[in-house]
Parts: structure tokens; sequence; C-alpha cells
């Protein structure tokens, strides 16, 4: 497994290799993995440091060099080593992963550019070094598709994109995100009754506070849903910012809000507990973990209707996935599922916890290594 990423359960990004490694090993296979901290173990967490080293995929592609007899697939993130395996001295299965095509994310971060340009001298430099370490990485991405002897997506809408605009559709295959069947347990084993969660309306978001994710939508969001349900609560999940940063963008909502910056995977079952209904206003997506286990947790999930959450979403009712941007449906669609009655909601909360039994990690690796060994 090659990821430009640290190997940590709580990053959406690694967590997927991390979990398939898992289901890898359980079934009798050898799995090691090549992280960015392996890459440069030594290298200061800054941001100077990382726009001034050298490409991660210079590192991966010495340690595949070097380490290329002992493996029978290299599983590699897209843009990781966009290389023919010829220059990697590899003769296995090359497999590029996207846990979210760059292509789409690129797309978004130029229209919020476009759309809410800085006046922050700070920040404007800040955009400028970043754009030029994104310009000369941009070839990266499909020249490991061009190499890559199978493409691994996270959603159809990706592979739509794969095939009808880059044209490699006929090496490109979809495998979603999963959760493992003893994760999916400690869920469904903390569920309350469908009285208690109505009784105290609390609606949760789990993601990092940024405008990709919807904060910019958020404080509209609690004025709409409060002015029908004025008792309601709102928990936001792993921001990743201080509590005064997002408070600072929700502007008097302070007295509703509750604000968890970080926490272990472990502890989101108790996190989600009493939570009524969950939200996840973001504008792109490789999947979502967050709306997976908030599933999971048999709690009725609104979103944006995007790449990702709609691979999930659309087994539910489809009211349940907004235009994305459309702030007021949002809203509506939250108060909704507020409003909901004790059985209707029960049945929706175990319409939800049924889904997420088609998102199995077990079943996924499977599938996916009979993919990969279909090539060898």
């Amino acid at each position: 497994m090659v990821l430009h990423m640290p190997w940590d359960r709580n990053l959406g990004g690694s967590r997927v290799q991390l979990e398939l490694a898992e289901e890898f090993q359980a079934m009798g296979h050898h799995v090691e993995k090549f992280d960015i901290n392996d890459a440069f173990p030594h290298a200061k967490p800054s941001l100077i440091a990382s726009l001034t080293r050298p490409s991660f995929s210079v590192k991966a592609k010495a340690f595949v060099c070097a380490n290329a007899h002992r493996f029978d697939i290299i599983d590699a993130h897209q843009g990781n080593l966009p290389f023919s395996k010829k220059e990697l001295g590899f003769q296995g299965l090359l497999i590029a992963r996207s846990v979210g095509l760059h292509a789409f994310y690129e797309e978004y971060f130029r229209q919020e550019r476009q759309t809410f340009p800085t006046q922050n001298w700070k920040l404007k430099l800040l955009d400028i070094l970043l754009t030029g370490q994104r310009n000369r990485e941009r070839p990266l991405y499909p020249r490991s598709f061009q190499y890559c002897d199978l493409i691994n997506l996270p959603n159809r809408d990706e592979l739509a994109y794969v095939r009808d605009v880059m044209g490699w559709g006929e090496k490109a295959r979809v495998f979603p995100f999963g959760i493992s069947r003893s994760r999916q347990a400690e869920f469904a084993n903390i569920i309350p009754p469908a009285r208690l969660r109505l009784t105290h309306p609390t609606v949760a978001f789990i993601g990092t506070w940024s405008g990709r994710k919807g904060a910019r939508d958020w404080r509209e969001i609690i004025q709409r849903v409060r002015q029908q349900i004025p008792n309601v609560r709102f928990h936001f999940l792993g921001t990743s910012l201080h509590e005064k940063a997002v408070l600072a963008d929700l502007q008097g909502q302070e007295d509703i809000v509750k604000i968890v910056p970080q926490y272990n995977s472990s502890e989101l079952p108790q996190l989600l507990r009493d939570v009524t209904v969950g939200a996840f206003p973001s504008y792109i997506e490789g999947f979502g973990f967050a709306v997976l286990e908030k599933l999971a947790c048999g709690i009725p999930t609104v979103v944006y209707d995007v790449p990702g959450p709609r691979e999930m979403l659309c087994y539910l009712d489809e009211s349940w996935r907004v235009a994305a941007g459309d702030i007021e449906g949002f809203s509506d669609r939250i108060v909704r599922l507020l409003q909901q009655n004790e059985i209707s909601y029960a049945q929706l909360s175990q319409q939800c916890v049924d889904v997420t039994a088609k998102f199995t990690w077990d079943c996924i690796a499977r599938d996916t290594l009979t993919a990969y060994l279909g090539l060898g």
C-alpha cells in the first residue's frame, strides 16, 4: 500500500487502505505500507517543509525499485507512482487508487477561488504557493492512470469521468469504501429508542471545518432549522479547528452548538449515540465515511447530492439528497426528519442500518482481490 499521507485510521484518505489491509491480512495475505512518514521520517510538520521537500512520488519510486521483487500487488494512491512498471522494475500488478478523483477536486477549488476570492495578503501568498505546487504535480495524476493495470475508484461518477473524459474506462473499476462488521456492531449496540433521540433534537456534522465541506452554509442552515425547531442543538465533530474559529463563522449560535475539534475513531459511537439527524453539506467527496458511519448508527442523514454520498443515499429516501448549495432545501429536509413521529423515525433509522450492510469491508476486500487476481 503506497500513500502520500500518514497511515492513520483517523484520516479518511489513509483509512481506506489501512482497513483493507486488515481484511487482506485476515484472509492470510501479507501487506506492507509506504506512507509519507516513511518517505520523510525526519520531516518537520510545517507548511514550508511540505512545499520545499521533494515530490513523494520520487521517494515512492525509490522504495519500489528497491523492493519490487517482494510484492505481487502494489496499490498506490493516484499520482503516487506515475511511472511504468519497467521504470519501477516491477512485474506484478500495479493499481492506481482514487479516494477522491483529483480532477474533481481541482475543479471545485478553481470555482471556489473564483467565487470566494480572498482579500488577505497572507492567504493570497499561500494560495500562490499551493497553486504552484499543484501545477507541478498535476501531470502525475493522469500519468499514474496511464501506467497502471487497474484504476480503483470509489464511486460511479468518477468511473463515468475516467471512462468518458479520460478514456481509460476499460481498466477502471468501482469499489466503495466500507465499514467492518465489528464496527457496525459497535454502532448498532448503542442505538437508543427513537423516543429518546426525538425528545432532544440534535443535528450532527462530522468533518473538517472548511468551505469544501459546507462551512459557509452552516450559519444559515442553523438559523433556518432553529426557526422551526427552537430547542434543536448542533454537534460539529472532528472540525480540526479550535472552537473559537468555528464559532466565528457561526456568529451568535454559541448557545446551541457543541464542537469537538478532534476525537479518536473508537470514540465516535458514543459521540453519535444521542444524535437525531445527520447533516453533511459537502460539495465534493470521494465517498464519505462521515455519512456511512452515521447511517450505521441509525441516524437519517441529509447530504448535498454529490459524488460519494449519493453512492449510499441512493438506497434511501431521495429527498435526503439536496442539490449542492440549496441551503433552504437542505434545512427543510433536516426539519422534516426532526418532526417524524416515533414509529416513522424508528423505521427510517432501521433502513439506515440496513443500507450499511451493503458496504462491509470483508465483502469489498474479497471483490477487490478477485478483480486484482483476475488481472494477474
